[in-house]
């Protein structure tokens, strides 16, 4: 049983914060407080973060840096917009904030506007303390813009700051130039046609049941092949080396991978001429190549956000299919939707992952991760011990094991678990514990899990990337269970 390939390597490779000074305040423990918010920073000790940041945001007055590094913090603990109202008040007493001009492009980012997230994210760069987290989120957002003269000004900008500490470029930076190279000034998966709303079906199960997650892409003009609705992968598209092979893809970086499971594995990157979605191709598409368990003999793929969220979506199982409108038209999704039916409505996030906030079992509202691809739920270690252990009988927890994309691991399992999305309540819901670390650090963000395509499957899911909502409606009758 695949849960979830995790996070993809291909553009977003950890990268871990440099440590800020300590922002100029008056008294010694309060600049030690910022000094220690600062260090917090470029660690997973994101509780730690959020707790000292609430308490010098208790103080009467604070300094742009201080309130800067504050607004840092709360964003990487999850609240979108207390973070935002904070780092707005940064920039209004210091507009050129290289710490604000960063949270601020990060939130663009979240809420899909990648417009506004390199103009952030320019300002940031030349001189923020946390040079890499700025320069890989600069990288992303103007990645996902797709126009290769910006990419090539852009790695100049942030090759000036690694030259500075005299650090080599990350490798995902060097994959992607080595991409730049091979396209000669293309546009960077170019959109290649325009509909008002795109069918797509959804693939037969083994079962001959319909499938939450999988569709047929046409590759590089030829045959189709399966790739899975992967709304937790960061990238455009991952191809097994099957397929691969069979495309003949040509390889232009390197890098290693890693999941849920135990086990790293290498991964290619190459770009492909074509992907086809119906009457929509793209053209210069980049592609990761990864031997991670679910690729394993099989010729098959994962669609992922990036091309993903140049879309308003709607999977609907009942349909058995995918139904794709223009981002610029959310009048066309709305349109479709039955507000009367509509069990749930709640801000969708783009932390490269999807990510919504829920409540399981009573604990405090945190950030998930939503895995369309996933077939189980994940809740994170910590949380579980903190919030969701000390109020369950011991004989609730039993060991389980998780198959995921690094391999199988074995993990402590419960049932019968709560989850609130809103109004909506999902009862009776198993989670698998899981230290959350790895795919918490990639996107800079604390998730207390990880929701899967159980709980989605008796809705039509309505992901509207133009306004940042998830929305689920009830069908009038409820489909078979799908895989």
């Amino acid at each position: 049983m695949k849960v979830t390939k995790g996070v993809s390597i291909a553009l977003a490779s950890l990268w871990l914060l440099a440590l800020a000074p300590a922002p100029a305040r008056t008294g010694p423990t309060a600049a030690n407080d910022a000094a220690n918010l600062a260090a917090l920073l470029g660690t997973p000790l994101f509780h730690e973060a959020d707790r000292l940041a609430a308490r010098l945001l208790a103080e009467p007055a604070l300094d742009a840096p201080t309130l800067a590094l504050c607004g840092l913090a709360v964003l990487r603990a999850g609240r979108v917009g207390e973070a935002e109202a904070i780092l707005e008040r940064a920039v209004a007493l210091a507009p050129e904030s290289p710490e604000a001009h960063l949270g601020l492009g990060r939130i663009a980012r979240i809420r899909n506007d990648e417009d506004a997230a390199v103009a952030h994210l320019r300002r940031a760069v030349p001189s923020v303390p946390f040079f890499e987290d700025a320069c890989r989120h600069l990288w992303r957002a103007a990645w996902a813009r797709g126009d290769v003269a910006e990419l090539e000004a852009i790695r100049t900008l942030i090759a000036a700051r690694f030259r500075e500490r005299s650090l080599p470029l990350h490798t995902s930076i060097e994959n992607g130039v080595a991409l730049l190279r091979g396209l000669a000034g293309r546009k960077l998966c170019a959109m290649e046609g325009a509909f008002d709303k795109l069918t797509v079906p959804l693939l037969a199960g083994m079962n001959g049941q319909s499938r939450l997650r999988m569709i047929a892409l046409r590759l590089n003009g030829g045959a189709e092949y399966p790739v899975d609705i992967d709304s937790a992968s960061a990238d455009f598209l991952t191809v097994s080396p099957l397929l691969a092979e069979e495309l003949k893809l040509v390889p232009v970086g390197y890098s290693t991978a890693t999941g849920v499971g135990t086990s790293t594995a290498p991964v290619r990157f190459a770009v492909l001429d074509k992907v086809e979605l119906g009457p929509v191709a793209f053209r210069n598409v980049p592609v990761m190549v990864s031997d991670l368990h679910p690729f394993r003999g099989l010729k098959k793929g994962l669609l992922g956000t990036a091309l993903l969220k140049r879309f308003n979506v709607t999977i609907d199982v009942a349909a058995q299919a995918m139904v794709l409108y223009p981002l610029d038209r959310p009048d066309r999704l709305a349109a479709t939707i039955a507000r009367d039916a509509v069990a749930a409505d709640v801000p969708l996030y783009c932390y490269d992952a999807t990510t919504v906030e829920a409540t399981l079992d009573g604990a405090p509202a945190a950030l998930y991760i939503l895995d369309t691809a996933a077939a189980t739920n994940l809740v994170d270690k910590r949380f579980f011990g903190d919030h969701i252990k000390p109020n369950l009988a011991p004989s609730r927890i039993v060991r389980g094991g998780i198959q995921g994309a690094g391999g199988a691991q074995s993990v402590n399992r419960v049932e019968g678990l709560p989850v609130r999305l809103g109004p909506l309540l999902f009862p009776g819901q198993q989670f698998n514990e899981f230290p959350m670390e790895t795919l918490n650090m990639i996107p800079g963000r604390y998730s207390a899990g990880l929701l899967g395509n159980p709980l989605l499957w008796p809705y039509r899911v309505h992901m509207d990337f133009r306004n940042g909502r998830l929305i689920l409606e009830r069908f009038p009758k409820p489909p078979g269970r799908q895989g």
